[in-house]
């Protein structure tokens, strides 16, 4: 019974984390078909970036109280209910609408994205025990990752299968809305499923005001908010090897393909299980903020020659490794910090909501530096700002550390 039990525990995390790592592709496409988004769908540049900024600001406004919903109502049917929404959603995305229902449908996809987002994270929290944590978050990251190659492969292939037709992109949304089907089937299928009084919270209004109280949450939103602040601002690691040091339109390529996918796949499952047999996730977080500031100081210093560049490229590899490692890890300090377990959607609710806000500023902040400071010189305030965030990283997870400290004594 015990080794079907365990069976079952990692066949639910195997089907949900590929299809955490799937639910952004649609919303996201511009990010790898801008050219053919813009052409099939007749779109200016700005209505691109109106379509996007629907999705992102309506997410942000429903990230907490998507985590409540989340904890309130049977993991297994907001899992399922939110993929089912986003497969019929890309069905109809795949009829080429008008802007309008662009921008129905980039708003809907919000609330889909972000119920699936906040009960995906509650549910790989509850299969793994506390001491598991690392593991179950780090191979989560890196499966995530895997997944996102494939189907990016997977959507190119469809793409150049159909690119002599008037509409290839059509047809790569009907993939996309095949794969979201067929993993909702599997969810449906394969995730346990609850008792009405299992599924049934007795929490109060009053139990989630008392959450958001908590002070660890808010802790670990900031905590996450530097990381995901030095992720941004690695972005322009790229564009600065091809601008400084004269790498080539292919390579660059190849480089940002390994740095932005190939990385995660091994960096964030093998520090996951490294942090498990620590004594706390917080301390290893802090050690890898460490590492990050160092591998930013060397791009700082690094000559901007052709000569050095494969010692930027290593670099720049190397500093993506220690990204995924943080991010494999970093919602594995909720416990630490004192989240209780049945909270986890509200207060992952919270944590994406203030950890994920540098999407709304970051790269106008220093895609203005860089336009401001021709040459290495703009660069450098990218290079700066991940040693600022590093730094307060540190910082906030010094205090997790304390407040697990605490909570033991406790």
């Amino acid at each position: 019974m015990g080794n079907t039990n365990k069976q079952h525990k990692w066949i639910a995390f195997f089907v949900v984390t590929i299809s955490a790592g799937l639910i952004y592709r649609v919303p996201y496409l511009k990010t790898v078909f801008y050219d053919a988004l813009v052409e099939e769908f007749k779109l200016t540049n700005t209505q691109v970036g109106t379509i996007m900024s629907v999705y992102s600001i309506t997410k942000m406004i429903i990230y907490i109280p998507g985590g409540i919903l989340a904890d309130r109502f049977d993991n297994r049917k907001m899992l399922v209910g939110s993929n089912l929404m986003l497969a019929a959603l890309t069905f109809w995305y795949a009829t080429i609408p008008s802007l309008t229902g662009l921008m129905a449908i980039q708003f809907l996809l919000a609330f889909s994205n972000v119920i699936f987002w906040v009960s995906a994270v509650k549910a790989i929290r509850i299969l793994a025990d506390d001491n598991e944590q690392g593991s179950i978050f780090g191979y989560s990251e890196g499966i995530r990752a895997a997944a996102g190659v494939l189907i990016n492969f997977a959507a190119l292939a469809v793409f150049n299968h159909f690119v002599t037709t008037a509409q290839p992109l059509r047809y790569v949304l009907l993939f996309y809305g095949i794969v979201y089907t067929l993993l909702t089937i599997a969810m449906w299928l394969l995730l346990p499923k609850k008792s009405k009084e299992e599924a049934r919270t007795s929490a109060t209004f009053a139990d989630y005001v008392k959450v958001l109280k908590i002070p660890g949450i808010w802790i670990v939103a900031l905590l996450v908010m530097c990381a995901y602040s030095a992720q941004v601002a690695s972005e322009y690691t790229t564009t600065y090897l091809t601008t400084i040091f004269g790498m080539t339109t292919v390579t660059a390529g190849i480089v940002a393909t390994i740095r932005s996918y190939g990385i995660g796949i091994f960096s964030a499952p093998i520090m996951g299980k490294i942090a498990d047999k620590t004594s706390s996730y917080s301390k290893m977080v802090m050690g890898l903020f460490v590492v990050e500031i160092v591998f930013a100081a060397l791009l700082l210093v690094i000559p901007g020659k052709s000569s050095m560049l494969i010692p930027a490229i290593v670099t720049v590899i190397a500093f993506a490794t220690v990204m995924y490692a943080i991010r494999g890890i970093y919602f594995a300090t909720m416990g630490e910090a004192g989240v209780p377990k049945e909270f986890t959607g509200t207060a992952t609710g919270i944590i994406c909501a203030i950890g994920f806000l540098p999407d709304a500023y970051m790269n106008l902040i220093l895609g203005k530096l860089i336009d401001s400071n021709p040459g290495a010189a703009g660069f450098k305030f990218v290079f700066g700002a991940i040693i600022l965030f590093a730094v307060l990283g540190i910082v906030f997870a010094l205090i997790i550390n304390r407040m697990g400290k605490k909570n033991i004594k406790a």
